[in-house]
């Protein structure tokens, strides 16, 4: 998957990422993605988003901003 160069700059990271964190079980630290690796993740996971249902408040709202940046599919769900 290609995905497209951010529009503009970092957008805030929030401390709490409980639905990357469900999806991402197996990976120790989270926060150390890049938020383009971030947004690969929930886009390969987000067939998830129902089964785990944690997907709310600042992190439903990073990930609206990170999909709007990259131009992402995740949009129309969102």
């Amino acid at each position: 998957m290609t995905t497209a160069t951010p529009t503009n700059n970092s957008i805030f990271v929030p401390k709490k990422l409980p639905f990357l964190e469900s999806i991402c079980w197996q990976t120790q630290d989270v926060y150390r993605f890049t938020q383009e690796e971030m947004l690969s993740r929930y886009e390969r996971g987000w067939q998830y988003h129902n089964l785990f249902n944690n997907l709310e408040g600042e992190e439903l709202n990073f990930l609206k901003e990170l999909a709007r940046q990259y131009k992402s599919w995740l949009q129309v769900c969102l």
